[in-house]
């Protein structure tokens, strides 16, 4: 079968012209190329590096790691509403919000990331679950999946707190999240410049939930976007903006 492009890239909507965040976006590895660095020579082919089972998943799930040390403190007890960094550097945090769980804030970090396919394919977004990153001791990212061939809109690194009040820690390195592309065919992956055009292409995605009303499906957004030949406009100008 022929295999299916995913194209990815930071996006970044910093209005700073002097300033260049894509290194707060280091370059992913598939989870199964990830964990060959660790491999156990003994196991021979008793490992699960052996079952297509397994590895044709970790094969098509990219680890998303984080850049640098950094650390914060939050309080959300009572009517408290803080979050602040305690290092010298940090990552902004574009938005909190009183969390839907009794447990925690909800911390959406300035990281955003953006999809797309050359066809219709299913895109999870999960935590890391064979890795242990410290980030994790105080919250999850917030887990999702769509169909990245048939939306673009940007997948923002988003957490959930454990608790109402305590500090953070994200460690160079450590992995933030997985992204796993449901598919039975290979996938070539492919990093592009994500333009303001392209940029403008999202929003006007994300502004269609306003346009028509909350509560819309996903299927009812894909259908509104297949309908508008958006696919053809975004596919046109990514493959003019690839970096790899």
């Amino acid at each position: 079968m022929k295999p299916i492009t995913v194209y990815w890239a930071p996006f970044t909507t910093f209005k700073d012209e002097e300033s260049e965040w894509t290194y707060l976006y280091p370059k992913p590895k598939t989870l199964f190329s990830d964990l060959l660095t660790n491999k156990n020579k003994e196991s021979l082919n008793s490992s699960f590096f052996a079952c297509p089972a397994i590895s044709d998943k970790f094969k098509k799930t990219l680890v998303f790691r984080n850049s640098f040390d950094s650390s914060y403190r939050f309080d959300f007890s009572g009517d408290n509403r803080m979050f602040e960094h305690t290092s010298e550097y940090f990552i902004s945090n574009k938005k909190v919000r009183v969390s839907p769980l009794t447990d925690g804030p909800s911390i959406e970090f300035g990281l955003h990331y953006i999809f797309f396919a050359d066809e219709p394919l299913t895109a999870s977004f999960t935590p890391p679950y064979f890795h242990k990153p410290q980030y994790t001791v105080y919250g999850s990212n917030v887990p999702g999946d769509f169909d990245i061939g048939q939306w673009f809109r940007p997948y923002n690194f988003e957490v959930q707190m454990w608790k109402d009040k305590g500090e953070f820690h994200m460690k160079e390195d450590e992995p933030l999240f997985y992204v796993e592309f449901n598919t039975d065919r290979d996938i070539i992956f492919k990093r592009f410049n994500c333009t303001p055009k392209l940029q403008q292409y999202s929003q006007s995605n994300l502004f269609l939930t306003k346009l028509f009303g909350r509560g819309q499906s996903l299927l009812s957004r894909y259908s509104k976007f297949n309908q508008s030949g958006m696919r053809e406009k975004i596919l046109f100008d990514i493959k003019n903006n690839l970096l790899d």
